[in-house]
């Protein structure tokens, strides 16, 4: 393997930004590949997207019998299937071949969080020094976006929240993980970008100014922003609603550095865990 390699999963729901972050992750230097996935309208400034890894993702919620928008839970144990230990081997040679030659890379997928443990895997066996970026917004944003794409209704966009966020997270526990809101970034982004940098410990000197600035100045558009919300706005009617309320609550902590991913954070988030078991997924999947 290739030493000294330093890579960043940008991770998060979908409709929560994550695209955005990638871009301002790129301007701070990261090397994201060169083979995006197109703009679409709903995206019209890119996904910043990978393909391979895209695919690579695509074909692992495939062998799992999932699409992207299933409310199902993972088994864990199904990650030490025999047909996931073969797109392991695929996804290693893929990083070695477009990513691990640069010093600084990363790359970004909405699917990645629900996958954490077979790219946590891959990514050890790559021996790759691994950070990770968690984008978050609203709920209540991700399910008016979902609900105006494919008419999603706030109950599953909600679960859909959960299952995406909470199973896998703890798998970080060891790395650094930095947690951005989509809402603070437009609101102050160059100093989110500077607050990215410092937390990952990205040199000052890698930043290009010329590309923090474009990044700043014309990429970034509030008008793409089509809504806002406060904390208080989650529907919390429900289960769903409440556990979604109480988990966005904890990130936006971590994402207004008010406080840190230390002991009291994880011991918070296993009762989150714990409760989503009990009230939400599918029994037998725990």
């Amino acid at each position: 393997m290739i030493s000294g390699s330093r890579g960043i999963a940008v991770i998060g729901m979908h409709r929560s930004g994550t695209s955005a972050v990638a871009r301002g992750l790129q301007a701070l230097s990261v090397y994201l590949g060169n083979d995006f996935l197109d703009a679409q309208p709903e995206n019209p400034t890119g996904y910043w997207e990978d393909k391979g890894i895209v695919d690579l993702d695509e074909r692992v919620l495939k062998s799992l019998a999932l699409r992207w928008d299933d409310l199902r839970p993972i088994d864990p144990r199904e990650f030490a299937r025999w047909r996931i230990w073969g797109l392991r081997r695929k996804a290693m040679r893929y990083l070695r071949d477009r990513f691990l030659a640069q010093p600084l890379w990363g790359f970004k997928d909405p699917r990645t969080i629900r996958l954490l443990p077979f790219w946590r895997r891959v990514l050890r066996d790559c021996e790759v020094d691994d950070a990770y970026l968690l984008v978050i917004r609203n709920p209540a944003s991700v399910a008016a976006s979902l609900f105006s794409r494919q008419a999603m209704d706030v109950e599953n966009a909600q679960r859909l929240w959960l299952v995406y966020m909470v199973p896998f997270l703890d798998r970080l526990v060891e790395k650094p993980l930095v947690v951005v809101d989509y809402d603070l970034l437009m609101l102050e982004p160059r100093g989110q970008l500077e607050r990215i940098a410092r937390r990952l410990g990205i040199r000052d000197g890698a930043a290009r100014t010329s590309e923090v600035d474009s990044f700043v100045d014309e990429f970034l558009d509030v008008r793409l922003r089509h809504t806002f919300f406060s904390p208080e706005d989650i529907n919390s009617e429900s289960d769903a609603g409440l556990l979604t309320r109480e988990a966005y609550a904890l990130l936006y902590e971590l994402a207004q550095d008010r406080a840190e991913a230390g002991q009291e954070f994880w011991s918070a988030w296993k009762r989150i865990q714990a409760s989503w078991r009990t009230r939400l997924a599918w029994p037998g999947t725990e």
